[in-house]
């Protein structure tokens, strides 16, 4: 299989954007500030990774590659770029990711003060076409949610203030606070059209995809897995025969396909905690319903909302 994907750069696969719109409320609604840089960042030695066989997952070793072509992994310098061309040609996936939350605020811009969940983890979940309909779920905080549908995005109404207040720098105190504009946007409907921004989350599973592959190379400083001393087994994961690389700082799981070895888990180390995501449903992922037309909220109606708040 040919490579018809290019390894994006760090700084192309996370353009930390948010609404026109939302941004101009920003301006508006906190007056004049200039938040002073803070890093997270904590130091906190990597653990080594146990990574999970299938012993783990309840799968007897009889049950591991029973096809006699799967029983030797193939040799990772041979299938790097397969496994992101083949996972970029699928029709449809669900990714899971959880990692620090001081990686959420590099790949989001979401700084951890704004977590709402519990632990010092989040986790993102993608599912739905490579790069048609999709949705994204994040639990920083509730409810967060965008649908895409081509160049239609809406973005729930909880996802769309938690990026208003966690644009506001802690020195500043806002004119209208996160409460007053989750109010008066909940009188007028449930989605806010988004359309013609990029909001901060990836918007679908090849958003996503593009990210981990930057992750990969920015996290182990290499441009190739082939560069690194990485062990190969076989083993089982919902079913599917599986290749898994790994050492003892990552591990990355493919489909046993030397023709098609999508990728179905990674895990990278990280400063608190470790990056891991996984793969699956492969051209099965359900994709979500569009917003009723009477509970989207759109540009020219922000707009007025901005203004009453102001």
């Amino acid at each position: 299989m040919s490579n018809t994907t290019q390894s994006p750069s760090r700084g192309v696969t996370r353009t930390l954007g948010t609404t026109a719109a939302l941004g101009i409320a920003a301006l508006a609604l906190i007056g004049c500030g200039e938040a002073d840089e803070d890093p997270r960042v904590q130091e906190n030695p990597q653990e080594d990774l146990d990574p999970s066989g299938a012993e783990d997952q309840g799968v007897s070793s009889d049950e591991i590659a029973e096809n006699e072509d799967d029983q030797q992994a193939a040799d990772i310098a041979e299938i790097e770029e397969d496994i992101w061309a083949a996972s970029m040609e699928g029709e449809s996936v669900s990714i899971t990711m959880t990692a620090g939350l001081d990686r959420g605020h590099e790949l989001f811009g979401y700084a951890p003060d704004f977590y709402e969940g519990e632990g010092e983890s989040f986790e993102l979940a993608v599912s739905g076409e490579l790069e048609g309909d999709a949705t994204t779920g994040l639990d920083y905080t509730a409810d967060f949610e965008v649908r895409s549908f081509g160049d239609e995005v809406y973005q729930s109404l909880e996802a769309f203030v938690f990026d208003y207040q966690a644009q506001v720098p802690p020195e500043v105190e806002p004119e209208v606070d996160a409460a007053q504009l989750d109010t008066a946007l909940r009188a007028e409907g449930e989605w806010v059209d988004v359309s013609n921004a990029e909001p901060a989350v990836p918007r679908t599973p090849a958003a996503v995809l593009e990210m981990l592959r930057a992750e990969i190379t920015e996290t182990l400083e290499v441009d190739s897995l082939a560069e690194l001393d990485l062990d190969s087994t076989v083993d089982t994961r919902e079913g599917q025969n599986v290749w898994v690389y790994s050492n003892e700082d990552m591990e990355i799981a493919v489909l046993a396909d030397s023709g098609s070895p999508a990728l179905v888990g990674l895990v990278l180390p990280g400063e608190t905690e470790d990056l891991e995501a996984t793969l699956s449903d492969w051209d099965e992922a359900e994709t979500p319903e569009q917003p009723e037309e009477d509970t989207v909220i759109n540009d020219e109606q922000l707009q007025g909302i901005l203004n009453d708040l102001v």
